[in-house]
């Protein structure tokens, strides 16, 4: 290790023992080492000799990952804050439910190939094609208790084929007396993404329990908001549409300037089990978002639907 090298984890000896320098933002310098010791300069200009300590076989780093339980105390004070574990890392990271289980119990929504200098312009294309999609369904569908009813949009590309699947909780309301609805639709999205070598073919699925899927009762819940009607009458109207779906547990969180509160706030509500942490629990998830004339709520909801055993 150079001469000059800063290093934020320090043992200092000092005869009866150590103690773990972590002053807030302090740095120490290595400015001499001999064998097993060197001498550190602290943030305060004092000189101290330290142990050096190897970490998984890495001459480069210094620390006291030898030890399970250190003192935590101040440094150059005799004054003990109590025990605690050292850890090395960052703690309290959140993951998306549903890349955390790709390749489980969760598969992805888009499946093409490209190459790396084209990839962007793939990504670019199926984002239009889901918003051009999620526009027309929004003008042309008849309003059924404020939810469009679009589940998920499955995208397939082959090199002279884009095949789309549209999962839909109420298709009826967007085919009633208007059969030449998904040509139109077809055409839409053609005039949007500029297919010319490519036929584009558009195919819609009925979903059997629509209020099982968390993305149309997060449009049921923006429904309600839109409407003034309480957040928690909101929430518990959304669990009960999920319970006769047959599911093993939800969780519907709601943040913002929940009914007009000048102070925003995070409320949510759970019922039965969502085991976060088990891959092989097959977990649906969505995070929608509702413009209010108070503001923007962000709405999150976590459905438990199956475990693999």
């Amino acid at each position: 290790m150079p001469l000059g090298t800063a290093i934020h984890n320090i043992e200092i000896t000092l005869g009866k023992g150590g103690q773990l320098a972590r002053a807030a933002g302090a740095v120490a310098k290595l400015i001499a080492k001999e064998g097993k010791s060197a001498t550190l300069k602290l943030p305060s200009g004092e000189v101290r000799l330290i142990i050096q300590k190897l970490l998984s076989n890495s001459p480069d780093k210094w620390g006291n990952v030898g030890v399970n339980q250190k003192s935590l105390g101040r440094a150059g004070s005799k004054c003990w804050l109590g025990k605690r574990p050292v850890q090395w890392g960052i703690m309290g990271q959140k993951i998306n439910p549903l890349g955390f289980r790709l390749g489980t119990t969760q598969s992805h929504h888009s499946l093409w190939f490209a190459q790396p200098k084209n990839y962007s312009e793939g990504l670019q294309e199926d984002q239009k094609i889901r918003n051009c999609i999620k526009n027309y369904v929004q003008k042309n569908m008849r309003i059924y208790s404020g939810v469009e009813g679009i589940a998920q949009i499955e995208i397939q590309k082959r090199i002279d084929l884009i095949q789309v699947i549209i999962y839909i909780g109420f298709p009826k309301l967007l085919i009633e007396n208007r059969p030449q609805r998904i040509e139109e639709l077809q055409m839409n999205v053609q005039k949007e993404i500029n297919c010319v070598n490519r036929k584009l073919n558009i195919a819609i699925r009925r979903i059997a329990n629509p209020y099982g899927h968390p993305n149309i009762l997060a449009e049921f819940i923006a429904g309600q908001l839109k409407n003034r009607v309480s957040f928690r009458k909101a929430m518990k109207k959304a669990i009960e549409l999920t319970e006769q779906a047959d599911t093993k547990g939800i969780q519907v969180q709601i943040a913002g300037r929940i009914d007009g509160k000048e102070i925003a706030r995070v409320e949510w509500i759970r019922e039965g089990r969502v085991p976060l942490q088990t891959i092989g629990a097959k977990i649906d998830y969505c995070s929608y978002t509702v413009r209010t004339i108070y503001g923007v709520l962000g709405i999150k909801i976590w459905i438990f639907v199956d475990e693999e055993k």
